[in-house]
């Protein structure tokens, strides 16, 4: 999916590559849709509250955990895909309505996340929500952009957000 995006995610070529036969794959899932249902609720799982849960629980002052938040994507970077599925997701979100309801879903949670801890920097509602929207599209920008950044210049990105 993060390669060739969502077109590509069928089941005989996902049976042939993981060297399965058909059958035992819908000993697994029900049937394409089922599989897509259980990707974008995985990804949902792991990309958001895994993230906000282990950050909520770390002893991190609030700046702290934004910057291990804002941090994310650069290291996303390395890892072959990572961001590449993210950018896939939110591709299939433009034709799939459910998807988007997800997408929405998840940058809301995101969002909220990010202000609340801007709150407990001081900020008030609107500054908290204005400042967690533009950090966001700081982090979500370098991701698909894709392009390397040193450690100096994403903490100077980092540091100009506040």
């Amino acid at each position: 999916m993060a390669k060739n995006g969502i077109t590509a995610v069928r089941v005989e070529p996902l049976a042939k590559k993981l060297n399965v036969t058909k059958g035992s794959f819908y000993w697994h899932y029900k049937g394409r849709g089922d599989l897509l249902a259980q990707i974008i609720q995985r990804w949902r799982n792991r990309s958001t509250s895994a993230i906000i849960e282990r950050l909520s629980g770390a002893s991190l002052s609030p700046k702290e955990r934004l910057k291990e938040l804002f941090l994310l994507p650069a290291k996303r970077n390395q890892k072959a895909g990572a961001a590449a599925l993210e950018q896939a997701i939110r591709n299939w979100a433009q034709h799939d309505k459910s998807v988007k309801e997800v997408i929405d879903e998840v940058d809301s949670h995101r969002l909220a996340f990010i202000a609340g801890n801007f709150k407990a920097l001081g900020n008030d509602d609107d500054e908290a929500e204005l400042k967690a929207m533009r950090f966001y599209c700081a982090m979500q920008g370098i991701a698909v952009l894709g392009k390397p950044q040193d450690s100096q210049k994403i903490n100077r990105i980092f540091d100009s957000l506040f």
